[in-house]
């Protein structure tokens, strides 16, 4: 085999589900924390802890959605937002303060891992199953994280699948090898089945 395939640029390191309440929260590997409210409206803070960018669904004539994002800083931003930018905040302590070591703190992407270092990459959608949490990531990735610790991740523009496993550590596989590692297929049929029950519903 040939040199081993870069991991994404970026991926959902850390979660907390609000969402009774407030929303869902979480980090990147990047080190960018954002929030997605329970009104559809997400927040990203980017690295440098100052650049914010809040993102309003909207819905075309023709009844698609889609995501228009406006540029803030922390330091700087609209009173509407006060509410929600304290709600981040907090997530982000919590997140910070809870799980400081629960995934590599800041992942520096490696060349071959796309959409350019992971830079402006949010949550758009995220849904609970009984065994896991979906993530849909703004570049089309699909992240599916399972209570036992083990992490699926589908790229959207290439036929690979990054897997974190039992063992915790990180690997990029082509799908046609997905067979030679027994714990990612049997994720994978899961990840399938859910996805087409997604897709059947839209």
């Amino acid at each position: 085999r040939g040199e081993a395939l870069p991991l994404p640029a970026v991926w959902v390191s850390r979660w907390v589900d609000y969402s009774k309440k407030y929303g869902l929260g979480y980090k990147l590997s990047n080190g960018c924390s954002g929030v997605f409210f329970n009104d559809a409206t997400k927040m990203l803070l980017e690295r440098d802890g100052d650049s914010l960018e809040y993102i309003e669904r909207m819905r075309r004539d023709d009844g698609s959605k889609y995501d228009v994002g406006r540029p803030n800083r922390l330091s700087s931003y609209p009173q509407e937002l006060t509410k929600k930018v304290t709600l981040m905040e907090h997530f982000k302590n919590y997140l910070d303060e809870t799980h400081p070591n629960r995934d590599s703190p800041v992942h520096a992407p490696q060349r071959g891992g796309g959409d350019s270092q992971g830079r402006g990459v949010y949550v758009r959608k995220w849904m609970r199953t009984r065994h896991s949490i979906i993530f849909r990531l703004s570049n089309n990735h699909f992240q599916v994280n399972f209570f036992d610790d083990t992490e699926v991740l589908l790229w959207s523009d290439r036929r690979w699948v990054s897997y974190k496993g039992k063992n915790k550590v990180r690997a990029t596989y082509e799908l046609s090898d997905i067979s030679t590692v027994p714990e990612l297929s049997k994720r994978i049929k899961y990840v399938t089945d859910i996805l087409s029950q997604l897709v059947a519903r839209v």
